[in-house]
């Protein structure tokens, strides 16, 4: 096996993949543990509502902040695993060599205004931290759910990168 092929298999599937893989993983159970917790908030403050009249007052504001923690932490994974939605029509048509290109395309563009974005939520973030704003309900650092659409995007963008120079994007 030559030194090319060595390389072309270990990024294929060695330790890019092997990270990626785990990084998804990871990025799931997070998606999972917040949406449980959606769940849990949701129906502790329904009994709290109805069944004792007193629902809590910072239930809103923190199933809001956990809903974008399981959108910025599930894209990640979607992104590594390919599944995100797009329209096949024109690459299904095309030859081998024209889809591999319109996928390396779309996979610049989406990293390119994924970073741009992260960039300047990476902005606000620390401007958040600099003033110390704080949630209306839970006093929490609004920061830390900024934090969650940032390095989210951030994610995203390094595994649609990984992604390419392993091929799972094909």
């Amino acid at each position: 096996m030559s030194r090319d092929q060595s390389t072309r298999s270990v990024l294929q599937g060695g330790k890019i993949g092997r990270i990626g893989d785990a990084v998804s993983r990871i990025c799931l159970t997070i998606a999972a543990v917040a949406l449980l917790g959606i769940v849990v908030i949701n129906g502790a403050n329904v009994i709290g509502r109805y069944v004792f009249g007193s629902p809590f007052s910072w239930a809103e504001e923190l199933m809001l902040f956990l809903m974008v923690l399981v959108v910025f932490a599930g894209a990640p994974a979607v992104a590594w695993r390919n599944m995100h939605i797009r329209i096949d029509a024109i690459i299904d048509r095309a030859s081998p060599i024209v889809r591999r290109a319109i996928v390396a395309i779309a996979s610049l563009i989406s990293v390119v205004i994924l970073l741009i974005v992260a960039f300047a939520g990476s902005y606000i973030v620390t401007m958040l931290y600099a003033f110390d704003q704080r949630s209306d309900a839970l006093h929490l650092p609004v920061w830390i759910p900024q934090s969650f659409l940032t390095g989210g995007l951030a994610l995203t963008a390094i595994l649609i990168v990984a992604a390419e120079i392993t091929s799972r994007s094909r």
